[in-house]
């Protein structure tokens, strides 16, 4: 009976040690795995801890997207009254495909917060600040056992002092991105971008004589003139048409002068300019050459001329000194219209090329080649010179 009892004393004492055992291990693997799955929060956490985690989650997005909402904001806020917000958007998206990249700004950043330089092509375009999370909170539920006792007995152990980053606020700026359309047209043109047309708030200077007739403002202050547009708030490639007075699309060649404004006279009209300026050259060149009778000469120009007008006055001025001249015969061997620069009120500027040969004593024979510039008023019947320069 006695050995039957040691013999369960022996094996309570077996499973008991055995039992003791299992629980031993369990609590081992409890705690390991506990502290394991602890390890691996702060593994985590350490990752996140490091700034440039952050600053790479959000180059990723950026360059995933070329979009984010702090580009938004950048776009909305770029007057573009010209172009669609559609548009605006593919355009920039278009410029930061070759990637965005984030460089630490110095002297910028503060202890519990970093800035970063957002670049693309190497220009930079805006900036992002990151920040420490203070909200932030690990996977391990820190309130379920057996934290608390270990926060209550060795609070050191959880107090790690990492604490993730997190975006802040970013900022863009694109304004680099506008280009500027300015363009040089006469007064009564009109100039559309895009479809919409510039009205007088683009016009940054007005009045600007035309080149061709500089010499003629004085005395014709009505002239046209023109007006120079300038749009500031292109962005990428826009569409520029100009339409003239009567509404037809022109194109203007910036390298051009300004003949390619001007509107020449119909064929009617340029074939009395013709009529007149051959005859009206040939009297005058003979006139002012003193061959001949002065006063002959002069009565075969008047036909040619308004009466009172600046060339008769300026003729009958000459006469006297014209006497004295040398000449003993002129004529015109080569002649040439060139071109009838309208003006207003039926005032056309002919340029006329003419060769005169002239025998004038102690010179002998001269050969000139002439041009004239002559003031021609045109009434739509007849035509008359009244200035010459």
């Amino acid at each position: 009976m006695a050995a039957m009892n040691r013999r369960k004393k022996g094996l309570l004492g077996k499973i008991l040690y055995t039992l003791i055992l299992a629980a031993y291990g369990a609590l081992i693997a409890f705690v390991g795995l506990t502290w394991l799955t602890r390890v691996n929060d702060y593994a985590e956490q350490y990752e996140l801890s490091r700034p440039i985690k952050a600053v790479d989650a959000y180059l990723e997005e950026v360059n995933r997207d070329q979009w984010n909402d702090g580009i938004a904001r950048a776009v909305a806020a770029m007057p573009h009254e010209m172009q669609s917000d559609e548009e605006i958007r593919a355009f920039v998206q278009d410029k930061l495909k070759s990637g965005v990249t984030a460089v630490r700004k110095g002297g910028v950043s503060e202890a519990d917060s970093m800035t970063y330089s957002l670049r693309c092509n190497g220009r930079e375009i805006g900036d992002m600040t990151i920040v420490e999370d203070p909200t932030y909170r690990g996977k391990v539920d820190e309130s379920k056992m057996p934290w608390p006792l270990v926060r209550r007995f060795l609070p050191g152990l959880l107090e790690w002092g990492l604490t993730p980053w997190k975006l802040s606020e970013d900022h863009y700026d694109f304004t680099n991105l506008y280009n500027s359309v300015e363009i040089t047209v006469p007064a009564d043109y009109s100039v559309t971008i895009n479809g919409t047309t510039l009205g007088g708030e683009y016009i940054v200077e007005d009045g600007i004589r035309y080149d061709i007739y500089e010499k003629y403002y004085d005395l014709l202050p009505e002239l046209p003139t023109k007006v120079k547009y300038r749009y500031d708030n292109a962005i990428g490639e826009v569409t520029c048409e100009v339409r003239d007075a009567e509404g037809n699309v022109v194109q203007v060649d910036e390298n051009a002068g300004d003949f390619q404004f001007i509107k020449f006279p119909d064929p009617e009209t340029l074939t009395r300019l013709r009529v007149l300026m051959e005859p009206f050259t040939q009297n005058y060149l003979i006139f002012r050459s003193g061959a001949g009778d002065s006063l002959t000469a002069l009565n075969n120009l008047k036909p040619y001329i308004v009466p009172g007008s600046d060339v008769e006055r300026r003729a009958q001025a000459a006469l006297d000194g014209l006497g004295w001249a040398h000449t003993s015969s002129a004529k015109i061997t080569d002649y040439a219209f060139l071109y009838a620069l309208p003006l207003v009120n039926g005032l056309y500027d002919c340029h006329v090329r003419a060769t005169a040969e002239t025998y004038t004593y102690g010179k002998g024979e001269v050969t000139d080649e002439i041009e004239l510039s002559v003031l021609v008023v045109d009434d739509g019947y007849e035509a008359k010179a009244i200035v010459v320069n």
